[in-house]
């Protein structure tokens, strides 16, 4: 844990600006995240929840609710982190800065004097050393019956793009296990939906250029070797199946209420730097009109499940 907090204390800016910005590979998945955080929210009864953000990091996830109308208390370990976010607060519309707060600290901890209706923990539960600290954490800050949101590496996915994480799901004896939950991911897709992803591919392939070049700079050569996220860290971010997450929420007091599949691919993610840049995650996002679905989980490298608690 004191090398994952020293990593975001040296590269708290980097990350913030990696994860939010599309430089022709990258998706921007802390982007997307959030939006769907807010779109989640906003179906909720209550158009002022009190909300806390667990691992706020830069604080965009808190700022969107905010902005949204709703009291948002954002905490995380990385003093530089925290300090981002104050900086970022104070160029807000005032309006805006009297819903938000900032805390450092360890989730754990917190020790806010208040109950709340949301719970919001985006990338943070890889991290951990298991999934129920962040759950146990979630379930005594928030009401009965709460929410609590939460996104993780979606290891399902191990199974559908060629890489380093598949070699070792094999060797692990994972593969066969891994396949059998993606199977029952496998449903017809309702003709409304289908229809939206139609419509957004024919937009999407309108407004595509009529031609485009490498950039040789972005371009990942034959020869390079494809390397794990966040290499810095000396590991990977723990991953998550759908199964194992839910079954954790169920220990904890959480029952299931929806998955949202972040970062589709409409192709082996492999594929993204032998075509020019923008064209491979321009297509891909055709598939956020699914993202709703169970499906999504299939091709999608990141997942949000929305959970409640039961008491």
């Amino acid at each position: 844990m004191a090398g994952i907090r020293k990593y975001f204390e040296l590269h708290a800016r980097q990350w913030i600006a990696d994860s939010y910005r599309d430089d022709g590979y990258n998706y921007p998945v802390a982007f997307h995240r959030a939006r769907i955080v807010s779109k989640f929210v906003s179906g909720l009864n209550g158009s002022k929840l009190k909300i806390i953000d667990l691992g706020c990091g830069g604080g965009d996830v808190t700022f969107n609710l905010a902005r949204d109308g709703h009291e948002v208390l954002g905490i995380d370990r990385s003093r530089e982190m925290i300090n981002l976010a104050r900086a970022r607060r104070a160029s807000l519309p005032r309006r805006i800065q009297s819903r938000v707060r900032f805390l450092r600290g360890a989730i754990e901890s917190v020790n806010s004097g208040k109950k709340f209706d949301v719970a919001v923990a985006m990338g943070l539960v890889g991290y951990l050393p298991d999934d129920e600290i962040l759950f146990n954490a979630a379930n005594k800050l928030l009401k009965p019956k709460g929410y609590f949101l939460v996104s993780c590496r979606n290891r399902l996915f191990n199974m559908n793009s060629l890489s380093f994480r598949t070699k070792r799901e094999i060797k692990n004896g994972e593969a066969a296990r891994l396949i059998g939950e993606l199977e029952k991911l496998y449903a017809r897709i309702p003709a409304k939906d289908a229809n939206e992803f139609i419509k957004r591919f024919k937009e999407t392939a309108k407004n595509l250029p009529p031609k485009t070049s490498f950039n040789k700079k972005l371009m990942l050569s034959a020869s390079e070797k494809y390397c794990p996220d966040d290499v810095s860290l000396n590991r990977e971010p723990r991953q998550n199946t759908p199964q194992q997450l839910q079954r954790t929420a169920s220990k904890c007091g959480f029952r299931h209420k929806a998955y949202f599949g972040v970062h589709p691919h409409l192709m082996d993610p492999n594929a993204n730097k032998a075509f020019p840049p923008q064209l491979f995650n321009k297509i891909s996002s055709s598939l956020e009109a699914l993202e709703h679905l169970p499906i999504s989980l299939v091709w999608s490298s990141v997942f949000i499940g929305a959970f409640q608690k039961i008491k």
